[in-house]
């Protein structure tokens, strides 16, 4: 008398061989693609050669930019920023060292506000006394030697010898008014008038200059600048 679904002696738990089956006395070949060999890509299965295989989700390659465990993708081409290269225009350069500025320029000549030194001072002294005494001569003189060397000299000689030239003026039509007869006693007394206002002149403008300042003749022509 024998028992249904006995299992043989070798095998008391009553376990099969795996792939054994009934009527054919072998294994059963894994499902798959016909053919055999590896699966294919996305499927589980064994690492392609020679690599890893793509975290779970992907396909393979860079993941997309914000997806947790992903590589950046690699910067585009481009003018980048190159270590050690030179800024851009409009950037400051090395340690933003300041440009070259503009060299400050030559400033003029002090005018005549300024305080003249007293040599200067004692030359327009002269010019005006000097004139007012013996004439336009004198502040000629001191107007050729000192125009380039002193502003100030220079002006105060200037006002005394266009003041004396006026002066001279006065003289010649003096003179010539004396050679008329009956007249001439006038000219006679209109040359020291003539002379006695030129030295007060003189004085007055010396004075002035003095003082560092430029005196202004009553009578005057800007003949000589």
């Amino acid at each position: 008398m024998s028992y249904p679904h006995t299992p043989p002696p070798e095998d008391p738990y009553g376990q099969g061989h795996p792939g054994h089956q009934e009527g054919t006395g072998g294994y059963t070949p894994p499902s798959g693609p016909a053919g055999g060999g590896y699966p294919a890509p996305g499927q589980p299965g064994y690492p392609q050669q020679g690599g890893y295989p793509p975290p779970p989700g992907q396909s393979g390659g860079y993941p997309a930019p914000g997806q947790p465990g992903g590589y950046p993708p690699p910067p585009g081409p481009g003018y980048g920023e190159q270590p050690g290269g030179y800024p851009p225009p409009g950037q400051p350069g090395y340690g933003g060292q300041p440009g070259y500025g503009g060299q400050p320029g030559y400033g003029g000549q002090q005018g005549y506000g300024g305080q003249p030194s007293p040599d200067e001072k004692q030359m327009a002294f002269f010019a005006h006394l000097g004139g007012g005494i013996l004439g336009f001569l004198v502040p000629l003189i001191i107007w050729l030697v000192k125009k380039d060397e002193s502003p100030f000299v220079r002006q105060q000689a200037v006002t005394a010898l266009n003041f004396q030239l006026v002066v001279l003026v006065v003289y010649v039509i003096v003179s010539a008014v004396g050679m008329i007869p009956f007249i001439g006693l006038i000219s006679i007394l209109a040359w020291p008038a003539a002379w006695i206002f030129s030295i007060v002149m003189g004085v007055q403008g010396g004075q002035a200059a003095n003082r560092g300042e430029l005196f202004k003749y009553p009578i005057s022509v800007d003949w000589v600048k």
